[in-house]
């Protein structure tokens, strides 16, 4: 029985990933096809993006709306089909009152009143900025 070092290991590990995008690189090539090809539909080129919601949440009115910042269609590619897509510009409000939102390099959401926990959703973000503010109100900021 012969033992693989580390050095061996890594080497086989590299091969094999490597072996994975080119297989995969192969794959997206042909199925793309040629210039002749019928381009394939898409079906979320129509679809709605984003998020957008107004609701009643503990007695407190919530709106939100995040669009997506949607990627020309040449730049797709199996990276950034495995990556969430990144919001752009979200707005949420509380009881009318903005709230500053912001947008996490993973597609999470973070907010001022929970800076250190990370949503999912917008709605996420401001169900858990109404349960923290417990009936306190938002404070309206300006800055100059």
């Amino acid at each position: 029985m012969t033992t693989i070092n580390r050095r061996e290991l890594l080497k086989l590990a590299t091969a094999g990933t490597v072996a994975v995008g080119t297989g995969a690189l192969a794959v997206q090539v042909l199925t793309a096809g040629g210039s002749q090809a019928a381009p394939a539909r898409d079906p979320e080129a129509n679809a709605p993006a984003g998020e957008r919601f107004a609701e009643v949440y503990k007695g407190r009115r919530i709106e939100g709306t995040a669009a997506v910042a949607a990627a020309p269609r040449a730049a797709r590619s199996l990276a950034a089909a495995a990556a969430p897509a990144a919001p752009a510009t979200p707005d949420l409000l509380i009881d009318g009152v903005p709230l500053h939102v912001m947008v996490n390099a993973d597609g999470t959401y973070t907010s001022v009143v929970n800076h250190y926990e990370t949503f999912r959703s917008l709605r996420e973000v401001a169900r858990a900025a109404v349960d923290q503010l417990d009936g306190a109100a938002l404070e309206h900021v300006h800055h100059r």
